[in-house]
């Protein structure tokens, strides 16, 4: 019996967009759930599938490997600063996002890891990088150029920004010292970063 349309013998279409989504989301937290339990050489995706109520199979389709699942997550971290940069968003929204974001549990979790993994997965740091810290220096340039025409050196101040908007809450955070900020801690933290990356810029050189 088709589990859709309840008729004996037909057959259930293809799952819809949405079905597809929520699929991989569940399995994404669930893969980080591992990986903050068990470490990444701990983490299998047997115990990720079985955390997921997925089979290996839709895990390995979706993501090819153990490598591809963090990345996925790592990627998904970062998918809303370009949602945001297509969708119009500000540049002190976008950093707001980000503060938020990579002070949060997730991302403080994948960083940790990362860092712990680097010397023995050289490729895997920086695949991360890459995927992550790079594109949001891009779009935080992005940004900057696009409401700061007059701006020299873009590229060195959005990464300059990037830096900023870590800091060191950022560092308390990976060392456990720290919770993760509320909206309006973040939002402030976005402001103090954007004036001081912006005051270096106006300020004349010795």
């Amino acid at each position: 019996m088709d589990t859709t349309t309840g008729r004996p013998g037909a057959r259930r279409g293809r799952p819809r967009r949405d079905e597809v989504e929520a699929r991989r989301a569940a399995i994404l937290d669930a893969a980080i759930t591992q990986l903050a339990e068990h470490g990444f050489a701990g983490t299998t995706i047997e115990g990720v599938a079985a955390a997921a109520g997925a089979t290996k199979r839709t895990i390995y389709s979706h993501f090819t490997d153990k490598p591809g699942l963090f990345l996925a997550a790592v990627e998904r971290l970062h998918r809303h600063e370009q949602e945001g940069l297509h969708a119009g968003a500000d540049l002190e929204g976008v950093a707001t996002r980000i503060v938020r974001t990579l002070h949060g549990d997730d991302a403080v979790t994948l960083h940790r890891l990362v860092i712990a993994e680097s010397r023995q997965l050289p490729q895997l740091a920086a695949d991360f990088y890459e995927r992550g810290p790079a594109r949001s220096v891009a779009v935080l340039a992005t940004l900057l150029a696009a409401e700061h025409p007059d701006l020299d050196a873009v590229p060195e101040r959005a990464e300059e920004l990037y830096t900023l908007l870590l800091g060191e809450p950022h560092r308390r955070r990976l060392l456990g010292l720290e919770a993760a900020p509320s909206a309006a801690l973040a939002r402030a933290h976005a402001r103090r970063s954007i004036r001081t990356v912006l005051g270096r810029a106006a300020a004349p050189p010795a």
